[in-house]
């Protein structure tokens, strides 16, 4: 069997990685927030991700202090807790998966109110069409209806001299693709956290095995 301080290293080792994944997850979820104006859905997405991540803080940080102190007691109620946050994180990062594409609708809505500013404010528009090469909600035609024609933004390389050079790609779309993508990968990173805690739990059992031998040898 590994001695105690060996699996030590190594679970102060899973400490550190799960907590650095934990902090990207609580900043993707910040950003969001910060970032875009989100409606009630697309806040409770950016919350679950920071509550995925504060709960792992919390817990691998309990379970560092447990691994320090090399209490059996606070080691076994660490791991009974571990698993019981390991479920809740299940559960959230399972829905999270299932429902990226509504998720990524509702947080692609701040194009439908940047282009009703649009309408008022010219330019307001330009920064996802630069950036997605779109242009309009759905397309072109929005600023027709409007009785506009299409700002340069929306056209390859901002050449409205020629007619073929207009982009006829909505922004909507581009936006909510991103976001979709974005999901995907920040779920993913979600999956890792919930797969490193279960190591560590692993680990942490191991652990309190090797703390209960060495306590038996002291005092034998």
């Amino acid at each position: 069997m590994a001695s105690t301080s060996s699996v030590k290293i190594f679970a102060y080792s899973l400490h550190i990685l799960c907590t650095l994944i934990a902090l990207v997850l609580i900043s993707f979820g910040t950003y969001v927030l910060v970032s875009y104006e989100t409606n009630e859905i697309g806040a409770t997405v950016a919350y679950a991700y920071i509550a995925i991540g504060v709960a792992g803080i919390v817990i691998v940080f309990w379970g560092y202090l447990a691994a320090w102190r090399e209490h059996v007691c606070c080691t076994v109620t660490f791991i009974t807790f571990l698993y019981l946050i390991i479920i809740v994180q299940l559960m959230a990062v399972f829905l999270l998966t299932q429902k990226a594409d509504s998720a990524a609708s509702n947080l692609a809505n701040v194009v439908d109110t940047t282009m009703e500013k649009e309408l008022d404010t010219p330019g307001a528009m330009s920064l996802y069409e630069n950036w997605f090469h779109c242009c309009g909600r759905g397309s072109p035609q929005d600023y027709i209806v409007d009785g506009r024609l299409p700002p340069a933004t929306c056209f390859r390389d901002h050449d409205n001299s020629k007619a073929e050079n207009l982009i006829h790609q909505g922004c909507r779309v581009e936006f909510e693709n991103y976001w979709l993508q974005l999901l995907k990968i920040f779920n993913i990173i979600g999956w890792v956290l919930v797969a490193a805690e279960l190591v560590l739990s692993v680990i942490s059992c191991s652990l309190c095995s090797s703390i209960r031998n060495d306590n038996r040898r002291s005092y034998s």
